[in-house]
């Protein structure tokens, strides 16, 4: 069962970032196809964030006139006044395990650029004064599987002045727990998922591990949440990959939430990721009539299963549709599939405004919370292409936990990370002793797919978010992709990330549909749920 989240909200301390620069797709597809036939953990939601940026090219965007400027980076002394060393060694490394060769690279790049931006912006501000602090990144292909990524920590863990290590491959890390264990390093799962299956402690005795990445099991919960108390559902159906992870643990996840939320199963059906033809799963779905569907796959797939159901008159309409006697459902799909612009590129007019997934408000680079891209673009490393906050908020996590305990002894680091609650890249992050996954549910949330010929018709209408004429247009004059949905999460991200919800509210980004006047902006503003579409 999930882990509870025990801690009180954070009081946050964000500061206002420029837009990024772009820079170049990398081709993930090849990757996430070859990874879901090796069964590797995770792999599906590595590329998320991308849809914010994808595709742009360009210069950052300026700030828009009669608004506050978003060009502050983090300050070099951060909230609590002058920053001490005391108790640290002349030098400290930080052990990054990814892949930076083969078929993963593109991980391992999204990794480097996110470390190369953290270590020039910590240098700079002197946030380390006399401590040579670097990371060492070992190379764990992904056509070595676990064992390359075990090979990567054996050579880490050896060196005595590694602090930490930053687990940032969806390999091996459930296969290490023990030797984890036995050597007592603090360990930060960037691109690995050991809480959904319960391994994470406290649920596995393994102490020096910690996750900063999105659960798949609270993905799933949230989207259903919504389904259920937003749109007002009944039934939900499920198509998923049973290849790339989380594989056959979907079906468990999905039935456990739709049990937590009153939701009926009508239909459970699987596909390989190769599969290109859908029709005699959604033949036995259309039988049953679920009122929104889940695709839990890659791009390629949510693309496929849409175009499908637009091809026998079963493409979305709206949430009264949905829940009318044709079969119209609403698509609720994985952040590796409906989080990626790619798949509505795919679909075409077959991918549907009111589509969405379930991300967290930290991970996103069209919000002006989002120090590391200033400086992505102020050290010559592009825009983010999503994922670039994890890796970076990993490594700061381990150096600060040291800074705190004044001290590189393991068991102190690990006790100091138990307590840390701290701001870097992103959003505010931290851990506690029975909790050591950094993301609360109050920090997540919903995208939703816009396109950039505006809002579909509904009544009440809605506008497009101030990310649009900010970022997306500027750039791409014909973005489609997925944005921050505001409403169904509202009331948990103000707990959170209150400084950032009302940049939000009074900036107007997101998609804050149904509001009154439509275009109101205000930190007060309250949001029904009598859109139709979303």
């Amino acid at each position: 069962m999930p882990q509870p989240d025990d801690t009180p909200a954070h009081d946050p301390r964000e500061v206002p970032v420029s837009d990024g620069l772009t820079h170049e797709d990398l081709d993930r597809r090849r990757f996430l196809e070859w990874a879901g036939k090796a069964g590797a953990l995770g792999v599906g939601a590595v590329a998320l964030g991308s849809f914010a940026s994808a595709g742009m090219a360009g210069r950052a965007a300026a700030a828009t006139p009669g608004r506050p400027s978003l060009l502050d980076a983090l300050a070099a002394t951060p909230p609590g006044g002058k920053r001490t060393v005391a108790g640290l060694p002349k030098t400290m490394k930080v052990g990054v395990i990814t892949p930076v060769t083969g078929l993963g690279a593109f991980i391992g790049d999204v990794v480097s650029r996110g470390l190369k931006a953290a270590q020039n912006h910590i240098k700079d501000a002197k946030l380390f004064p006399g401590i040579n602090v670097s990371y060492v990144t070992v190379d764990a292909r992904a056509e070595d599987l676990a064992a390359g990524a075990q090979k990567a920590y054996n050579q880490l863990v050896a060196d005595p002045a590694v602090v930490g290590i930053l687990w940032a491959t969806p390999f091996g890390l459930s296969e290490s727990r023990a030797t984890v264990a036995r050597d007592g390093i603090p360990v930060i799962a960037v691109f690995y998922d050991l809480w959904s299956d319960g391994q994470l402690y406290p649920k596995s005795p393994e102490r020096s591990i910690f996750q900063i990445y999105l659960p798949q099991r609270k993905a799933i919960e949230q989207i259903l949440k919504y389904a259920k108390q937003d749109r007002g559902y009944t039934s939900a159906g499920i198509i998923y990959d049973t290849v790339t992870p989380p594989g056959e643990s979907t079906k468990e996840y999905f039935e456990t939430a739709a049990k937590k939320y009153g939701i009926t199963v009508a239909g459970s059906e699987q596909f390989n990721f190769a599969t290109a033809d859908y029709g005699a799963q959604l033949a036995r779905l259309k039988a049953a009539k679920p009122q929104c569907l889940l695709v839990w796959g890659l791009a390629e797939n949510t693309a496929g299963v849409v175009k499908a159901l637009d091809a026998i008159g079963a493409a979305y309409v709206d949430t009264p549709t949905a829940k009318g006697a044709e079969w119209h459902p609403q698509i609720m799909g994985s952040p590796g599939g409906t989080g990626e612009k790619k798949w509505a590129a795919l679909a075409g007019d077959a991918a549907k405004t009111g589509t969405l997934t379930c991300w967290y408000l930290g991970g996103f680079v069209g919000l002006p919370t989002f120090p590391i891209r200033t400086w992505l673009a102020q050290y010559g490393l592009g825009a983010p292409t999503g994922g670039e906050e994890s890796p970076a908020n990993g490594y700061w996590a381990v150096l600060e936990a040291a800074r705190l305990a004044k001290s590189v002894d393991r068991a102190k680091v690990v006790a100091s990370l138990e307590k840390l609650d701290t701001v870097f890249a992103g959003l505010r992050f931290g851990f506690t002793a029975k909790r050591h996954l950094s993301l609360t549910d109050d920090q997540l949330c919903l995208v939703t797919l816009e396109r950039y010929t505006g809002p579909v018709k509904t009544d009440p209408p809605y506008v497009l978010g101030q990310e649009w004429p900010d970022v997306f247009l500027k750039v791409d004059p014909h973005y489609v992709g997925p944005t921050v949905l505001v409403r169904p999460t509202l009331k948990a991200n103000r707990k959170a990330y209150p400084d950032t919800v009302k940049v939000m509210l009074e900036q107007g980004y997101g998609t804050e549909c149904a509001k009154t006047p439509p275009d109101a902006k205000s930190a007060s503003t309250k949001l029904s749920k009598t859109c139709k579409v979303h």
